[in-house]
């Protein structure tokens, strides 16, 4: 698969890559004149360009192709995960993006390590940043946006706006293979961090309308949750059809 690159600005045949993108394709993949890119809008589309003029700082691309991007997922995926310890989060983005996810919102859980602090706004950025990457890496054209971290209490207005709310947890009740997934177009994954959700925690999801589910009979650890959870989900959303 060719690279693909974010488009800064468009209009009419002419698209603009600056900035950091820029000097990434000029310093390291050695752009010249006449290199042919696919470039990307962040909006569901490819365009098919060839550089025409190249500077460090700015590149101007002659758009010869625009295409709806096949990999964009039709179904909307939101992951709500518990914050995990520190050293998985950048994991954790990187794999919910490349399944398709449309978004993450990490939030603070009553066993959760890991708290809300001063550096939530530098490292949702840092977590932007390698969701951006692995947008390209794998094809897509919208990168999944990652969330400033929110409190429990703050998640649980939020999910009134998915057709399905799955919450895995290992006290679950319904099979996740009995749930039916008809007619559902936006869907909600709720997973603990290292040391779960609370019985109360779980309570206030279900009356809020989550599904209370289990993934059989082994306790999985949370970075593998999310990705079995977000990989049964976008199966169950026909996303790998």
């Amino acid at each position: 698969m060719a690279h693909k690159y974010f488009l800064t600005s468009l209009d009419g045949d002419t698209a603009t890559v600056a900035g950091r993108e820029a000097k990434h394709l000029v310093k390291v993949m050695r752009l010249r004149e006449g290199d042919r890119v696919i470039l990307t809008d962040k909006t569901g589309y490819d365009y098919d360009a060839v550089a025409q003029t190249v500077t460090d700082g700015e590149i101007l691309f002659k758009v010869s192709g625009k295409r709806k991007n096949a990999a964009e997922p039709k179904s909307e995926l939101t992951v709500f995960m518990a914050l995990p310890k520190r050293d998985k989060l950048e994991f954790i983005t990187q794999k919910m993006c490349e399944l398709g996810a449309k978004e993450i919102v990490p939030f603070v859980s009553e066993y959760c390590v890991a708290q809300k602090s001063k550096r939530d706004e530098s490292k949702t950025a840092r977590l932007q940043k390698i969701s951006d990457e692995a947008t390209k890496q794998c094809g897509r054209s919208a990168p999944m946006t990652v969330r400033q971290t929110k409190t429990f209490k703050e998640i649980l207005p939020m999910l009134a706006r998915f057709d399905k709310v799955i919450l895995l947890y290992e006290h679950g009740a319904e099979p996740f293979s009995q749930i039916d997934f008809s007619f559902c177009k936006k869907a909600a994954l709720i997973v603990g961090s290292e040391g779960g959700f609370s019985q109360r925690e779980a309570d206030r999801l279900v009356r809020q309308g989550a599904v209370n589910t289990v993934l059989g009979a082994r306790i999985l650890r949370c970075e593998t949750a999310r990705v079995a959870g977000a990989t049964l989900m976008m199966y169950a959303l026909g996303e790998f059809e």
